[in-house]
């Protein structure tokens, strides 16, 4: 302790030795001076020195060692407050992924049941098909494609977190897909006596076929929706002025207000047309939005009140193909 009190004040020590010298060097001079004079006021000035600095020393060393309580303490604070961070770190840890746990269970029990209802709606689809035309097997065959979308969407929905491990990406020509979908919702075209313009287009992109699908099928089945009795749905292709290859579902239906427009894919909106009715969830271009920002496809929607509703879908260049399998 003292020889770091002596290291810390050294130039003072030796700016006191060379003070005693000076004083000592002009004794030395002052001839009037007697020997005893010099060795009594150097030996006063060398214990005043010594009393002082030996107070010093001990307020000096007082003063080290509360410093050294208080950084101890603090790094003792601190320490609890690093240990408790970390203990409280390592629960919610633990409870995020007890919770993950848990919620996957759920959604894998549901996914399974979604399963289990599939065998009997597959059986009653084949008890539909064998019944003789009439406008109640009609009705009947509607509102089992109503019900098998429902359950396609839910599955499709608990299946979206984990949509990057399902992932087959592929070339897909889009007009067999299109015709694809429209032959499944073929019983929601004839419920409304819809006319389907389908373009003669030989386009093929990069991406997920099944998920693919599923976006088309949100987007044709709100085309179908707010469609009246009796009106056209017109599904084209092209290419954007930057080089994006687009697929077009064009309606004239009811149309969306314009203040409505930048909600349309929010979760659960339904707008003011599809308050009116019960039918409308507001889950379709939810989904199909989360799902196309996976897929690096650009959903944009044009809306003219009366007049109809158009969704394009922009896909990404052939050389981002390389950046959708790295997801």
């Amino acid at each position: 302790m003292m020889k770091l009190f002596f290291k810390d004040h050294l130039i003072w020590f030796l700016l006191l030795f060379v003070l005693f010298l000076w004083m000592n060097l002009l004794f030395i001079l002052d001839t009037g001076l007697q020997t005893v004079s010099v060795i009594y006021l150097n030996g006063t000035s060398l214990f005043i020195v010594v009393v002082v600095v030996s107070i010093y020393a001990l307020w000096w060393r007082k003063q080290l060692k509360k410093q050294a309580f208080s950084s101890y303490h603090a790094s003792s604070v601190m320490g609890l407050y690093e240990k408790e961070y970390e203990r409280l770190r390592v629960e919610l840890k633990q409870a995020e992924n007890q919770l993950f746990t848990k919620f996957q269970e759920q959604a894998d029990e549901q996914i399974r049941w979604i399963h289990e209802m599939k065998t009997p709606l597959t059986a009653q689809k084949l008890m539909i098909d064998a019944l003789p035309p009439s406008p109640a097997k009609q009705q009947i065959d509607l509102e089992w494609h109503r019900l098998h979308f429902l359950l396609d969407q839910t599955l499709h929905t608990l299946r979206m977190e984990s949509l990057e491990q399902d992932l087959i990406l592929q070339e897909v020509s889009l007009r067999p897909l299109v015709i694809e979908e429209i032959k499944q919702l073929r019983s929601w075209f004839l419920e409304k006596e819809l006319e389907i313009n389908l373009d003669d287009f030989s386009t093929s992109i990069y991406s997920d076929a099944k998920w693919l699908r599923f976006i088309l099928r949100q987007i044709l089945s709100n085309a179908i929706k707010y469609s009246h009795v009796g009106q056209s749905i017109h599904i084209y292709s092209g290419t954007s002025q930057d080089g994006h290859t687009f697929l077009a579902v064009q309606d004239t239906g009811v149309g969306i207000e314009q203040h409505d427009l930048p909600r349309v894919f929010q979760r659960g909106f339904t707008g003011g047309y599809g308050r009116k009715q019960q039918a409308a969830t507001g889950m379709g271009l939810y989904l199909a939005q989360n799902i196309a920002r996976k897929l690096k496809i650009q959903l944009q929607v044009d809306s003219t009140v009366k007049q109809g509703t158009t969704v394009r879908l922009y896909f990404p260049h052939p050389n981002t193909f390389v950046d959708l399998q790295a997801i």
